[in-house]
């Protein structure tokens, strides 16, 4: 029996009703959202931690455009503080709870895969993640305070005389986030291009002949990410999105060298499969008629 008959089998074997489907899948989102509400709890007590590490880049670049003066946010209505810290709590509840959450519809996926599948899943789930965190991890200790010492410097820059700024809480928060969060997606396109080339839209060829603008759009991108005249900056974003493309043309060969040799095996195998019946066969003491 195959490989593949024998995860068909496994898989007729822990064939359930429409009912246990429904069962299982509410079983899957109970315990997801108990371990999210206590993540949220969680959350709330060190919600004040995650604040003073989010605003980290910002109070750098202020200190480091405005002189050393301490950095002063404000808020514009009584509610404002209450709102941010809980948008971060859940925020954070989020990113903690991920895990178990992603193992739940995990548990509930997988009696419906076979192995291979299972596994390319598993390839991709782990290759996103790693790739999102590390992108975010690269905005928070190199791109942020940056691009935050440019923006806080250039009214006075621009003005000539000097102009305080006044930053609100919610508004600094949700730069941060969206900083973190569009460097991560960047850092997603070796997964993209990947997929792309497994499904056959791109080839490896093709993309080596878009590398020369590669590193041209890659230094659009940096350069709006970074939008001060800071060279070095501009480069600290440049320079991994376009070896980060380079990266995907290497991933796009491999998939496809692999796919080839697949290609050659099954064209080989299949030219030794003619069944002994059809040839000719000849008597070692006897001579052929012809």
């Amino acid at each position: 029996m195959s490989t593949e008959e024998t995860d068909r089998a496994a898989i007729d074997d822990t064939r359930m009703s429409f009912l246990e489907h429904l069962s299982e899948l509410r079983l899957r989102l109970r315990n997801a959202a108990i371990v999210f509400l206590v993540a949220v709890v969680v959350s709330f007590i060190f919600v004040k931690k995650y604040f003073v590490f989010l605003t980290r880049p910002a109070r750098d670049a202020w200190e480091a455009a405005l002189q050393g003066q301490p950095a002063v946010f404000h808020f514009a209505s009584p509610t404002e503080p209450f709102w941010v810290y809980t948008k971060i709590a859940i925020i954070g509840a989020l990113l903690a709870a991920s895990p178990f959450v992603l193992w739940e519809l995990w548990k509930f996926i997988a009696p419906g895969l076979y192995k291979k599948e299972r596994r390319l899943v598993m390839v991709i789930t782990v290759a996103t993640a790693g790739c999102f965190v590390g992108g975010a991890i690269f905005g928070y200790l190199v791109l942020c305070t940056p691009a935050l010492t440019y923006m806080f410097s250039f009214a006075e820059k621009f003005s000539g005389f000097e102009i305080q700024p006044t930053i609100m809480m919610d508004e600094l928060v949700g730069f941060m986030l969206a900083m973190l969060l569009g460097t991560g997606v960047a850092f997603e396109l070796p997964i993209v291009i990947a997929v792309l080339g497994w499904i056959g839209l791109v080839s490896a060829q093709t993309l080596w002949r878009f590398d020369k603008y590669a590193l041209i759009l890659s230094a659009l991108v940096g350069g709006v990410l970074t939008p001060g005249p800071d060279i070095l900056s501009q480069l600290l974003m440049a320079g991994p999105l376009f070896v980060l493309y380079n990266l995907s043309i290497v991933i796009v060969w491999l998939i496809e060298r692999a796919r080839k040799k697949q290609m050659d095996a099954l064209e080989h195998g299949g030219g030794d499969s003619t069944p002994p019946e059809s040839q000719t066969l000849v008597p070692r003491d006897e001579k052929p008629l012809v």
